[in-house]
């Protein structure tokens, strides 16, 4: 009897005794894992770090190419802009230079032509009318006909013209308020005159002329009859 109570204790003991084992090797073993995992994860991060810093350089070294290239194709442009600026400069003085030059020759033919214009009055100046030749400038035979009208008005007579031939300025000369004659008048007056009765005495002789005709032709036609 005793000797089985031992041998259960012994067999029990044993029995604990590998679960112990197991539960200590679970745990070391657990351990490991947790110590590989946190090495790997650790090695892994740094990986993820190494690559993002390398990353970043890269990104970085390129934008710091691009703006290298950027800092140049601005200086160029500078360059650029500084030249088109000194030959728009250039061409805005030379502008303005020929745009003195023009007003200048301007100003020049319009002084050659005011004083050109001046000279021109003051050689036409001497043939106005004035208060001191007024008197002479505006006699009626100057001022109305023309020196052959003038030459020619003495032998002018009205009752030999026909009223087509008679000028205006000469009926204007003839115009005279009424009930107001001259010798004149009355000498062209009797003229007109004279020539209206021989028109009329040469009308009545023609007339008498025709009217004979006729009584003579009568008789002819009623011998012929």
């Amino acid at each position: 009897m005793i000797s089985r109570i031992g041998l259960s204790a012994t067999a029990a003991a044993r029995t604990t005794y590998s679960f112990v084992q197991s539960r200590v090797a679970y745990r070391n073993e657990i351990a490991s894992l947790r110590k590989e995992f946190t090495e790997e994860e650790k090695r892994r991060r740094e990986k993820l770090a190494r690559d993002a810093e390398a990353q970043r350089q890269k990104i970085m070294k390129a934008k710091a190419a691009r703006l290298e290239i950027k800092r140049q194709q601005q200086a160029i442009r500078a360059k650029e802009v500084a030249r088109e600026k000194a030959i728009h400069d250039e061409n805005v003085a030379k502008y303005f230079e020929e745009k003195v030059v023009v007003r200048q020759e301007r100003n020049a033919e319009v002084e050659r032509r005011r004083e050109a214009l001046v000279a021109s009055l003051r050689q036409q100046s001497t043939k106005w009318t004035n208060q001191d030749n007024y008197t002479e400038k505006l006699k009626e035979d100057v001022f109305i006909y023309s020196p052959q009208q003038i030459s020619t008005r003495g032998s002018f007579d009205p009752s030999n013209a026909s009223g087509s031939a008679v000028s205006w300025l000469e009926k204007l000369q003839r115009m005279k308020p009424a009930g107001m004659q001259t010798s004149h008048d009355e000498a062209a007056a009797s003229a007109v005159a004279s020539a209206a009765d021989g028109m009329d005495t040469t009308s009545d002789s023609n007339h008498v002329a025709n009217e004979e005709d006729v009584v003579d032709a009568s008789p002819r036609k009623k011998d012929n009859e």
